[in-house]
């Protein structure tokens, strides 16, 4: 009997394998020119080489299967039964952005995505290329992340920062060990709940936050073989399946709990579902869910619950993490290198001084600050392949020599671009001055290709909004505070696998207040 009922289930799993395979086979990429590709498996397509972290392990595939730094800059991998490629050419990642960014522009319908909405409309980075994603990123560029609007909401980071600053200097009296990861993430997520619902959130509310958010990320990366392999969905090993939906209903009660929140706190007498708020408040008091449940009022079905749902969590998602991951990979450089950090602490006391706060206005006048952060983005992207892209159409790239067929799901290795040493000096050296404004021979100021928030009409659309969140709160934390190793060893800059590459060893460090600073800490 027993010997039975294995017999029947290895027939039951030779007969999916060999199904899986014709399946696979019907989705390769046939007509890909002559794109470097390994030898791959059936089924299992070049899954088996992938490594963690993801991004180390593709850019050394690159190097062994595509000609190294000399070969296509193009890498041709099968995830199961999805072709995707690698792009490490700088110049055809310009062009796919540039000349064929529209056949570009979608994203792949990836399995972990669905699960992790539910019923819920995509988030502004996961929305296929088309009318949803003009109307969700249109939504969340007017009312929170234009130029305009964050000039308006300047001082509310402002105030962010100095409860940052007050929170440091009231748990640090003497040296005391800190999490810059989470003293980062919690400025981050307040400056952006701020903009969302106009309040903040408490300790543990941040910290299920993080949890959810850092999940999340974790589900729906490009490594996920779910994604890739139908028999692990239809087995739902690992109960990824489950984990997932219950991270979607997470989602949603969150998402939800702001918006009748909100409509709690200012509901009109009378009228279900309305809301209203003193027509003589400044701009700068308003809110993004203020905004779009008056929207609502006039046009139900474009911004309906499920509409405000999706643009507040991507705006409070998709910026808290990647901020506070590029503040936590910049403090661990500064850690490692002193004197780039000495001198980051003489250009703000050079410019602000020590009888007040840095404030948001004050970025513009330190330029060496701006120049630690580039370089920090340059040696640790928030995202190492950006977010993956798909071909809507057939693509001819690098003068017409390779195809990029429709339905290829492409990734672009800047990690491994922005290191480049035919492009860059030293380039696994942390040197802040290489992006010091300089004029080459010819007079001309000199241009670097750099690409941490992507590239064309997908874009990340809060560029803006992390430039400013990440400059105020490195700039506060080394105008105020000592930091310093835990130990005498270097702070370990092993890199994690995740959407955000995440830091192997989450950096806790030794932060003391700068006595100079200590009398304005008090009166904050």
């Amino acid at each position: 009997m027993v010997m039975e009922v294995s017999f029947s289930h290895a027939l039951l799993l030779a007969s999916l394998l060999l199904l899986l395979y014709l399946l696979s086979s019907r989705g390769k990429n046939s007509s890909n020119g002559s794109i470097p590709s390994p030898p791959a498996l059936p089924v299992l397509g070049h899954l088996h080489l992938l490594k963690k972290p993801l991004h180390r392990s593709l850019a050394a595939l690159a190097v062994r299967y595509g000609g190294g730094r000399d070969g296509a800059g193009l890498l041709l991998l099968r995830f199961g039964t999805r072709p995707v490629l690698l792009v490490s050419s700088p110049a055809i990642a310009e062009e796919c952005f540039t000349v064929h960014d529209v056949a570009l522009a979608d994203r792949p319908g990836l399995a972990s995505r669905r699960l992790l909405t539910g019923d819920e409309c995509p988030s502004i980075a996961s929305a296929s290329y088309g009318p949803v994603w003009r109307h969700l990123r249109r939504i969340a560029t007017v009312h929170a992340l234009s130029a305009h609007r964050l000039s308006l909401t300047t001082s509310a980071r402002d105030a962010e920062a100095r409860a940052m600053a007050r929170k440091l200097w009231r748990a640090t009296r003497g040296a005391t060990a800190v999490s810059v990861k989470f003293t980062a993430f919690e400025f981050v997520v307040n400056v952006i709940m701020d903009m969302v619902a106009g309040r903040r959130m408490e300790e543990d509310e941040v910290l299920r936050f993080k949890a959810m958010t850092e999940a999340g990320f974790a589900a729906a990366g490009a490594a996920n073989q779910h994604d890739f392999l139908p028999l692990l969905r239809l087995l739902d090993f690992g109960r990824t399946r489950r984990r997932l939906a219950g991270l979607a209903k997470e989602r949603h009660e969150f998402g939800q709990g702001l918006i009748d929140e909100y409509r709690r706190l200012h509901h009109r007498h009378g009228v279900v579902g309305a809301v209203t708020e003193d027509t003589t408040s400044t701009p700068a008091q308003r809110t993004v869910i203020g905004d779009l449940l008056r929207q609502q009022e006039g046009s139900l079905e474009s911004y309906a619950d499920v509409v405000i749902r999706t643009t507040c969590l991507s705006l409070l998602q998709a910026g808290t993490d990647t901020s506070s991951s590029t503040i936590e990979w910049a403090m661990a450089l500064l850690l490692n290198n002193p004197l780039v950090l000495a001198k980051a602490k003489e250009e703000i006391d050079a410019v602000v001084g020590t009888s007040r706060l840095l404030e948001e206005h004050d970025l513009a006048c330190l330029p060496y600050l701006r120049c630690i952060i580039t370089e920090t983005l340059r040696m640790y992207p928030i995202a190492p392949h950006l977010a993956p892209h798909q071909a809507s159409s057939d693509c001819v790239v690098a003068g017409r020599q390779y195809i990029i067929a429709r339905g290829t799901m492409v990734l672009v290795d800047v990690y491994s671009m922005q290191r480049d040493p035919t492009m860059w000096d030293e380039p696994n050296r942390f040197i802040p001055e290489r992006f010091e404004v300089g004029i080459d021979e010819d007079g001309d100021k000199q241009v670097v290709r750099m690409m941490p928030f992507g590239m064309g009409r997908r874009k990340c659309p809060g560029e803006g909004l992390a430039w400013r969140t990440m400059g105020v709160a490195l700039g506060v934390m080394v105008q105020c505070f000592r930091w310093e190793r835990m130990g005498k060893d270097e702070v370990d800059m092993g890199e994690g696998s995740g959407f955000t590459m995440p830091m192997v060893v989450p950096l806790v460090a030794m932060c003391q207040p700068c006595e100079e600073m200590n009398e304005i800490l008090k009166r904050i």
